[in-house]
């Protein structure tokens, strides 16, 4: 196991690496250095700022959710640990949610399903504030009689609004029949048998099978518990919405510090940052959405006029602050979690 999360590390570490040096490649490295020299420093302060109001704000909103009492900066360790674990792990972005519930769980003496249920719920609300905020973006675009936008930025809207309430939809399928997650995930567990049997000789799966189903339960009875607390869920969705605002706000802050040539369109920056968010939700078995994320916020800057080298040293300022240094601050509570926990 120790074996495979460092190849995870490394896998993510090797691409990175291979996308700081591309982007520095087309950019020019002597170039390179000329813009990084010339950025502002102070507006690079408020850009890692932002990045960490935007972490104590989805704390602050999953705080909500849970029903036991737990200090908010243990939370934060736990978020953030969760955090890591979804940039180096191939788990379709939610790698890191069964990690979240288990410190939770060990934390609160809560059972891991009920945990999980708090984590999920928390992600259903993450993406309903996203829509939201998504959608009060793009109706300020429209509100605006001068703004024309051109057919494949309507056309890339229309697709990531449509995928995004999919996923959206998706979740709350699950939520409202049971039956339905019960049927998935014991088709999921038939499909790994041959793989969870070659790792371990005596799987029983229908042991395996029954204590899905007791979890589901569980799963479920937590997830009507959260369900009740309308208050908190509606502080929840205030929190979480500041969040996504506090990520907008983070680009847009990073195009003032590239200085009064790094202009970029609210539209511009409202469509690219929607479709690349989304960009990292679609199941292509990268961690954190890496690679996927880079190149399509970087396409999408161009494509809206924005010049290369500033779209393209504007999105690897912006994955520095929201994914290497989120990933980096994760991997060190998640460390600092695991060695409590064993002492």
């Amino acid at each position: 196991m120790k074996k495979f999360r460092a190849r995870n590390i490394w896998f993510v570490a090797l691409i990175g690496v291979a996308i700081f040096a591309i982007f520095i490649t087309r950019i020019g490295y002597g170039r390179f250095l000329f813009l990084i020299s010339n950025v502002n420093k102070s507006f690079v302060i408020i850009v890692f700022l932002l990045n960490v109001l935007n972490i104590i704000t989805f704390t602050m909103s999953w705080k909500f959710l849970i029903p036991t009492n737990i200090g908010f900066y243990k939370l934060f360790k736990f978020y953030v640990a969760g955090i890591f674990i979804n940039n180096v792990t191939p788990a379709l972005g939610s790698g890191g949610e069964p990690v979240k519930a288990m410190l939770l769980g060990e934390e609160t003496g809560s059972s891991k399903a009920e945990c999980f249920a708090w984590v999920v719920y928390h992600r259903i609300v993450n993406i309903f504030s996203f829509l939201a905020v998504e959608l009060a973006g793009i109706g300020l675009l429209f509100y605006k009689p001068e703004l024309t936008l051109e057919r494949w930025e309507i056309s890339a809207l229309v697709l990531s609004i449509v995928f995004g309430f999919f996923i959206f939809g998706l979740l709350i399928y699950f939520y409202i029949r049971k039956d339905k997650l019960s049927l998935f995930a014991l088709s999921m567990l038939r499909s790994f048998v041959p793989l969870i049997s070659w790792v371990k000789k005596s799987f029983d799966y229908r042991a395996h099978a029954s204590a899905i189903e007791k979890s589901i339960n569980s799963f479920h009875s937590g997830l009507r518990g959260v369900h009740c607390n309308k208050n908190g869920i509606a502080k929840a969705l205030l929190f979480s919405s500041l969040g996504w605002i506090f990520e907008i706000m983070e680009m847009y802050v990073i195009f003032l510090s590239l200085g009064t040539g790094a202009h970029i369109p609210i539209s511009v920056l409202i469509i690219t940052y929607s479709i690349s968010i989304i960009s990292g939700w679609i199941p292509l078995f990268l961690p954190g959405g890496i690679g996927v994320v880079d190149s399509t916020m970087a396409t999408l800057f161009i494509l809206g006029g924005v010049p290369l080298e500033v779209a393209l040293l504007a999105t690897l300022l912006y994955r520095l602050s929201s994914y290497w240094f989120n990933t980096v601050l994760g991997a060190f509570y998640l460390w600092n979690s695991l060695k409590k926990s064993i002492s």
